[in-house]
């Protein structure tokens, strides 16, 4: 099971069961349906990003299969999983279905003495009939893993949809240095995803680094220093320069909260970069699982107003449970065989080391002056992402329509030296993936790409599938 990397809400996953439409049939069969049912909530218990809802009856008639979903229903659920271990009628099934309005999980145990295959089988074909997405599993996922995988990757894929539904993305500034692959299409993100979209002037963020107090800035800029593995007080960061910084930080913080913001991109050059100070540093701990206020739930950044990036962090988030991030591909080293990737920001530092601990990861991190491109004042943090497995992902749009790139991967080390081949006060991921680089050029619509630790890809391509978005995978 994927490590779940800070604490947040578990996608709230209904099990419902059915049954033969005989009731005295279904006497004979109620204990062996309760029997998949703990083994089924069981196995979802061991995902910390699900918790289970049960209903208070099995479904043996139409009426109870309608009750029983509309009460999954007031309880929110966000996933749906059937459990039909005999054949029960099917159109209890779709009936559920159709009143959930969400897709579904069909599991029956591997039992010759039932005819439950036959059960899941007959509901999956009702529902393909009438346009309901389903999947199902066909054994116990307490002894298999691979189903064990495939429950939790559909649960939290549905799940990720759900949520995203009536939340709110905060568009602090516009259009970034010419960048469309980051304009978001307002109508389309809410008639496809649900989602709001608020426009910000990055001016709140300035007028509002007036209104905090010094106290609070001095606490997060000793922090700094005190777990930092290295900090510049020279020229653009000095440290009047990045205490503007943390008001900065401060000042977008309240702007979430005021604005009830679930992610948010911001613009910054070149109006900030250029002439005030750069966010680096609202990017990474925005994105981080703690700021120096002790542990937290990150919200995503994307920088240079990506709005597509920030789409793409914010599902990668949520269906993984760790940070995510947001960084250019850069070039590609024939020597080593890795993709360089840095941007001046948008990087958490927990990448560092992927510790629980901040002052491990802190401790790889160095605070460098704002380089001489950039007119503005401020600070970047520099490090190289800790070796790890990775999933890579990217959303763009092709004609208008939302495509997926996915491909599996590999943070590699290097020594700190490396990064001055391209910037070395920037943070750097070098990621090794099983493509040809043409390949990946021929596929790849973006220069932003974002990652999260693990492989995630078979619940961000249940994601697509739910949600009708085709998947450009590689590796």
């Amino acid at each position: 099971m994927q490590k779940v990397c800070f604490k947040t809400e578990p996608f709230r996953v209904g099990l419902l069961a059915f049954s033969d439409g005989r009731l005295r049939v279904h006497k004979t069969l109620e204990d062996t349906i309760k029997q998949h049912i703990n083994v089924i909530t069981e196995a979802i218990n061991k995902d910390p990003l699900l918790e289970i809802v049960n209903p208070d009856d099995i479904a043996y008639s139409s009426k109870i299969a309608r009750k029983i979903a509309k009460e999954m229903r007031q309880k929110d659920i966000e996933a749906a999983v059937f459990a039909i271990p005999v054949f029960a009628f099917p159109n209890f099934s779709v009936l559920a279905a159709r009143v959930l309005d969400i897709p579904v999980l069909l599991s029956s145990p591997k039992d010759g003495k039932l005819p439950g295959l036959g059960g899941i089988m007959a509901a999956h074909g009702a529902m393909k009939q009438v346009n309901i997405p389903s999947e199902k599993i066909w054994g116990n996922p307490l002894e298999e893993k691979e189903l064990l995988a495939t429950l939790s990757a559909f649960c939290r894929a549905s799940g990720v949809i759900e949520r995203m539904k009536g939340s709110v993305y905060g568009l602090i500034g516009g259009r970034s240095i010419g960048m469309n692959t980051g304009v978001p299409d307002t109508q389309q993100w809410m008639q496809k995803f649900g989602i709001d979209v608020d426009h910000i002037d990055q001016l709140e963020i300035l007028r509002r680094t007036k209104l905090f107090d010094q106290d609070d800035v001095d606490k997060a800029y000793k922090w700094l220093q005190t777990n930092l593995g290295k900090y510049s007080t020279e020229g653009k960061a000095a440290p009047n320069h990045v205490q503007e910084q943390i008001r900065q930080y401060l000042a977008v913080r309240s702007i979430i909260d005021d604005f009830g913001l679930d992610f948010i991109g911001i613009k910054c050059h070149y109006d900030l970069s250029e002439y005030f100070t750069a966010t680096c540093l609202s990017a990474v701990f925005l994105n981080d699982p703690y700021d120096w206020n002790g542990e937290k739930e990150p919200t995503v950044m994307a920088c240079e107003a990506d709005s597509d990036g920030a789409l793409t962090m914010q599902i990668l988030k949520l269906i993984s449970g760790c940070p995510t991030l947001l960084f250019d591909v850069r070039t590609y080293d024939f020597e080593n065989n890795v993709f360089v990737c840095c941007n001046c920001g948008a990087q958490p530092s927990w990448y560092a080391a992927q510790s629980s601990d901040p002052a491990e990861n802190l401790s790889k991190v160095h605070l460098e002056p704002l380089i001489s491109k950039y007119a503005g004042n401020g600070a970047h943090f520099s490090y190289v992402c800790k070796s790890s497995e990775i999933t890579m992902a990217r959303l763009s749009r092709v004609n208008g329509q939302y495509r997926m790139f996915l491909a599996p991967g590999e943070f590699v080390d290097f020594p700190r030296e490396k990064m001055a081949e391209t910037c070395s006060a920037w943070p750097h991921g070098y990621v090794r993936m099983n493509v040809d680089p043409k390949e990946f050029l021929s596929v790849f619509n973006a220069n932003h790409a974002h990652v999260i630790p693990g492989n995630h890809l078979q619940a961000l391509e249940f994601y697509c599938k739910m949600m009708d978005i085709p998947v450009d995978r590689v590796g």
